[in-house]
């Protein structure tokens, strides 16, 4: 029997990994944007999954979980990085990119939504942590109200938000029953479930036909998204997930968005609206201390 789903204590290592992924994938926004488009966003789905997974394949250990483990972790990895990527890259179809970033800043309700549903309660300060992390992050993207047909990329924006929060709430509930079960043992098997389900997606829409024509830029930017951004990036994630409490987790998926701007700021020497990026952060950084679990963790809650 499987141990019931637990609280995760607040860990060092844990706050630490998602403060860097959230700084390499505030860096990503921009590279993507200047060297890869006009690339089917499908086709680029596929490839930074494929390169990701072979990085980790190394260290897959097939003996270290269950044929039922290999399925559900593979079912985490379609849900969280195969589906988000899709419902994700399809909405730039119907939204303006900005309108797609807006739209971004509801991933932390559905990580508490969906944490408190599992344990069947409701705990006041998730919410609290992710309902401050929201609107800190809405001050600093707002950059207007919506205009034109919106709705379908609002929805798919949201089907793209609680795959990613899904995935990031199942995999913590795997860890918490598997504490003995080293990540980058299994990690592997997550990009292979994302990889299957975007191929076959990909297959589904055509954007391998015609393969497209890269340059070696856009070749070297793919192989960087790959093994840093996703590789890296969705493992140091789930990693940092399975040790911090759901709130502080609602909290840091937001945090990229002020990451983001002081690195837009320096890179474009940009002049902000200084009012509403500091009262966004402000507020994102009380999210991060309302999330902040003070009790102490169950044995072998984590690790």
């Amino acid at each position: 029997m499987g141990k019931p789903y637990r609280e995760s204590a607040q860990s060092g290592t844990g706050v630490a990994a998602l403060l860097l992924v959230t700084l390499v994938w505030a860096f990503s926004f921009g590279i993507i944007g200047k060297t890869l488009s006009g690339v089917p966003p499908l086709f680029i789905g596929a490839v930074r999954l494929l390169i990701a997974g072979l990085c980790l394949l190394p260290f897959l250990r097939f003996r270290s979980v269950s044929s039922v483990g290999r399925l559900e972790l593979g079912a985490i990895g379609a849900l969280q990085f195969g589906v988000m990527y899709l419902c994700y890259l399809s909405a730039f179809q119907y939204l303006e990119a900005w309108q797609v970033a807006l739209f971004s800043v509801f991933t932390p309700i559905w990580v508490a939504a969906l944490d408190a549903a599992i344990k069947r309660e409701i705990v006041g300060r998730f919410f609290l942590a992710a309902i401050l992390s929201v609107v800190g992050a809405s001050v600093i993207r707002a950059e207007g109200v919506p205009r034109g047909e919106f709705m379908t990329g609002f929805l798919l924006m949201q089907l793209s938000n609680i795959a990613f929060a899904g995935g990031q709430v199942w995999f913590r509930e795997w860890k918490f029953r598997h504490p003995d079960t080293s990540e980058k043992e299994v990690f592997a098997l997550l990009y292979l479930g994302a990889l299957i389900f975007t191929l076959i997606a990909a297959g589904i829409s055509g954007a391998f036909s015609p393969l497209p024509q890269l340059t070696a830029g856009q070749w070297g930017t793919l192989v960087y998204l790959g093994i840093v951004a996703s590789g890296l990036g969705f493992f140091l994630w789930n990693y940092g997930a399975s040790r911090v409490s759901a709130g502080f987790l609602a909290a840091a998926n937001n945090l990229v968005v002020p990451l983001g701007v002081v690195i837009a700021i320096i890179l474009n020497k940009s002049e902000p609206n200084w009012l509403t990026l500091t009262a966004g952060a402000l507020l994102i950084v009380g999210g991060l201390l309302v999330g902040k679990n003070r009790r102490t963790a169950e044995p072998n809650a984590s690790r």
